[in-house]
């Protein structure tokens, strides 16, 4: 059982449409790991992090962001801490796409340590070049 399981997680949707950029499909916000087809969490500033992403289409890409914070204080601190680690990525890593929202904060269930779900490449039922 992980480690985790005792810890409070927030969940955010994140919601971003793709530019006429071809790069939009190969930056989808995700924490998949190959290895062992899992997703993984991660650490940026204050909080870990979690991404799975939940649709992908032309039009808009949704992604669930499991967020467990490190500090205390909680409320709309998660939220300017979101909003502070995609506002760094967008310029970054997620070259392509667009902020479109950023669902406010919810209690979520502590997803598992391999919480498995497809693939960004079984999602849009394609391979992607990498």
């Amino acid at each position: 059982m992980s480690t985790r399981a005792s810890h409070k997680y927030e969940r955010v949707t994140l919601t971003f449409v793709p530019t006429s950029d071809e790069r939009s499909f190969r930056h989808i916000p995700t924490t998949f790991r190959s290895t062992d087809r899992t997703y993984e969490w991660r650490h940026f500033e204050k909080l870990d992090y979690m991404m799975v992403p939940r649709k992908i289409s032309n039009k808009e890409i949704k992604v669930d962001m499991f967020v467990e914070l490190q500090a205390k204080g909680k409320g709309a601190q998660t939220q300017k801490l979101i909003e502070n680690f995609v506002s760094a990525k967008i310029r970054t890593d997620w070259l392509g796409l667009k902020l479109a929202g950023i669902s406010k904060a919810s209690a979520a269930a502590p997803p598992e340590h391999d919480y498995r779900r497809g693939t960004i490449e079984e999602i849009l039922g394609a391979q992607l070049d990498r």
